[in-house]
């Protein structure tokens, strides 16, 4: 495939959850009021984008995200189970930074985070390149919106750059815009973690 494809990763809006710094996983938590006005700003900043296919995680936080832009651009959304954020089983709904206190061993770089019962880093990373690039090769649009999580969507990126953005690099901001572009089997990354339409909220 010779055309290049223009891919816009955004995360969602925020939740009570992401306020609380509470471990979300695959639990379906809806946007709070403020993660409704930064979708608004979101679809306010992509009305004048070439956008022709919005794709979007089956997570109410990310399917309401991606329908305030849906609804400007007159677009429908596909959903797919394989853009949800990472699965972290017992631990969804806890405070990271408690987390982070009782299981010091755990290490999102390795697959030792099995042993609790959460989806490997690895397997969450292939999973959403795999989805994405079939997305990309199966669409004719050359560009194309995806509304997924911050997890995901830095583990893709880290994919993408070799590791010059996304996880342990990138703290994504609720509804912040990644611009990646796709071509000859090839990822660029071009800007990451733009939040500017939120810059006056």
């Amino acid at each position: 495939m010779n055309t290049i494809k223009h891919v816009y990763l955004v995360r969602h809006g925020e939740t009570d959850w992401n306020a609380q710094r509470l471990i979300q996983g695959h639990s379906d938590i809806p946007l709070n009021i403020r993660g409704r006005e930064q979708a608004k700003r979101l679809a306010a900043r992509l009305k004048e984008t070439p956008i022709t296919q919005i794709c979007s995680s089956d997570l109410q936080r990310a399917f309401h995200t991606a329908s305030a832009v849906a609804d400007v651009l007159g677009l429908q959304i596909c959903q797919h189970v394989e853009l949800r954020e990472r699965y972290y089983g017992d631990w969804e709904g806890k405070d990271f930074r408690i987390i982070h206190e009782q299981y010091p061993d755990f290490d999102p770089w390795t697959d030792t985070e099995s042993k609790y019962n959460i989806e490997t880093y690895s397997d969450m990373q292939q999973r959403g390149i795999a989805c994405l690039t079939n997305i990309i090769r199966e669409s004719s649009a050359e560009h194309v919106l995806v509304v997924s999580h911050g997890g995901l969507i830095n583990a893709m990126l880290h994919h993408m750059s070799n590791g010059l953005h996304g996880t342990g690099k990138t703290k994504l901001v609720n509804t912040s815009l990644s611009h990646v572009q796709y071509q000859k089997e090839t990822w660029v990354v071009h800007d990451v973690n733009d939040g500017t339409h939120l810059d006056d909220a």
